[in-house]
Order: C-alpha cells, then sequence, then structure tokens
C-alpha cells in the first residue's frame, strides 16, 4: 500500500555493515573487560589477599561496569535509555551469558569431551554473540 512503512526484520537488522561494526567494537570493550576482570582478581588475590570466590565475584560486577561504561560511550553512543536502567538490563544480559557459558561449557567438555580450554572459547563466543544480539536490540536499542 502506498505510504505504508516498512520495518527490517530481525535479519537485516542484525547482518548488515552498521550491526558487524558495532559488534567488533563489542568484541574489543568486552576483551578489555575482561583482561581488567583478570587483573582484578589477580590483585585482590595475590596481594590483598581476598577469598577466591569473593575476588572473582567482584571482578565480575567491576568489568561488566566498566564494559557498560565502554557500551554507552563508544559502542551504542546516543542510547535513549537511562543510565541506571541500561546497566540493570546489561548485568541481566550478563548473568543471561554467564548462565550460558556454563551450560554450554558442561556440556562440550563433560557432554562431548571437547578439551577444556576449547570448550571454554566455543562457549564464551557464543554467549557473547547471544548477550550482544540482546543488548543491540533491546536495552539500547541500536540495530
Amino acid at each position: 500500500m502506498d505510504g505504508e512503512v516498512t520495518h527490517p526484520g530481525l535479519r537485516e537488522r542484525l547482518i548488515n555493515r552498521r550491526s558487524s561494526l558495532l559488534y567488533i567494537k563489542n568484541a574489543v570493550a568486552s576483551s578489555a573487560s575482561f583482561l581488567f576482570d583478570l587483573l582484578l582478581i589477580s590483585l585482590m588475590i595475590e596481594r590483598w589477599g581476598w577469598n577466591k570466590l569473593a575476588a572473582v565475584a567482584v571482578g565480575f560486577v567491576l568489568a561488566n561496569a566498566l564494559h557498560y561504561l565502554l557500551a554507552r560511550a563508544w559502542i551504542f553512543r546516543g542510547s535513549l535509555r537511562g543510565l541506571g536502567s541500561g546497566y540493570v538490563y546489561f548485568l541481566g544480559n550478563a548473568l543471561f551469558g554467564l548462565a550460558i557459558i556454563l551450560a554450554l561449557f558442561a556440556l562440550l567438555a563433560d557432554g562431548l569431551g571437547v578439551p577444556y580450554l576449547i570448550a571454554r572459547v566455543i562457549a564464551s563466543l557464543c554467549a557473547g554473540t547471544i548477550v550482544f544480539i540482546l543488548n543491540a536490540t533491546i536495552n539500547f536499542r541500536q540495530l
């Protein structure tokens, strides 16, 4: 019909030059946040004598906060979502991603006998892609 606006489907929204650029930026920010997480964990355990489980939990939350700030300022610039509510969505998506990593890791390493480091990388890539899509479409509404 004349004048009718059509909206692109999910496939068209996710597979294009813009989404690829956002995905690459997210991979860079995610890698930087992960390195920050490892540094924090190392400091908390080795220098400050923290309990390992507590250090991993605190490192995860702080690294996730860094990733969120990078996402707002660099990856998904111009988001209309509020700072606080955006972080709640972001953290929820990260926790969902962690659940995917744990389940997929267990399936690959324990169920299928895939070497644990390879299983961890595969699980992280899958979870990271799903979390990116959730943040890009639902949280920041950029795709």
